[in-house]
């Protein structure tokens, strides 16, 4: 826990600190609306090419929601990889105990390219409670308006900046809850699902673990920010270490100067 914490408060700082490139909480983040309805209607094709109304794709079971594209291969990898390992853990079924959803915000990834990345991205005893999702441009943006889920494409590097975590849905399609990062409590998801199940609503998530990811500019790729917060780590290190140095002499010399 106290690791943890550390982490978020050194992601904070060096949200500040190291803020190089475009600032990710502008048009890009997870805008929570606990207790919001998500629109059942909007239509959509799945992974197997059948067209697929989004209230359909829940099939009445609490649902992980989970945005993102296929051509992405850092940040969305890593958060889909950490939420089926953590679906691993919670000791749940996908199909059983709740939906797995992917909704693809690239509106040219083919129902085709959905269902190769499926079957390579989920594994074999989950793949059938998971549903893959595409979209028009009309249909995918509802979505992740309703959702609060921002994101910008940026045409330099034909490339979608977003936000890294997933919500939790009920049967109903109403939002129960968020989880932000990519690395996520076992327990506190299946919590999570448990309670989509009656219904219920937890509070907005803290917003601090999406400050530990920053989308470069120059490539187009979203990076956690371990190498900054260590550089600003050791810079902030040999500063104090000069400081003290500094400090130290001059006390001694005006000790010197003080009893000649």
């Amino acid at each position: 826990m106290k690791r943890r914490v550390s982490l978020l408060f050194a992601c904070l700082l060096a949200g500040h600190a190291f803020a190089h490139g475009p600032d990710i909480s502008k048009d890009v983040g997870f805008e929570q609306h606990p207790g919001g309805q998500l629109p059942m209607d909007l239509p959509f094709v799945d992974d197997a090419g059948r067209a697929t109304p989004f209230g359909e794709a829940l099939h009445a079971k609490p649902t992980v929601l989970v945005l993102g594209y296929l051509a992405c291969r850092d940040l969305c990898p890593t958060t889909l990889a950490g939420i089926t390992q953590t679906l691993d853990r919670t000791g749940l079924r996908a199909g059983r105990d709740y939906s797995g959803l992917f909704v693809s915000i690239d509106p040219r990834e083919t129902a085709g390219e959905l269902g190769r990345e499926k079957s390579e991205r989920i594994a074999a005893q989950a793949r059938g409670g998971w549903t893959f999702l595409r979209g028009d441009e009309a249909s995918v943006g509802d979505l992740a308006r309703a959702v609060g889920f921002r994101y910008r494409y940026e045409p330099e590097h034909d490339a979608f900046a977003h936000a890294a975590g997933f919500a939790v849905l009920t049967p109903r399609g109403g939002v129960s809850r968020y989880f932000l990062g990519v690395r996520f409590d076992p327990d506190a998801v299946a919590a999570a699902l448990r309670e989509a199940a009656r219904g219920a609503v937890a509070p907005p998530a803290s917003p601090l673990l999406l400050l530990c990811y920053h989308f470069d500019p120059l490539t187009g790729r979203y990076t956690l920010r371990i190498l900054d917060i260590l550089r600003g780590v050791i810079a902030a290190l040999l500063a104090a270490i000069a400081l003290g140095a500094w400090v130290a002499h001059r006390r001694a010399r005006n000790r010197r100067e003080a009893n000649p």
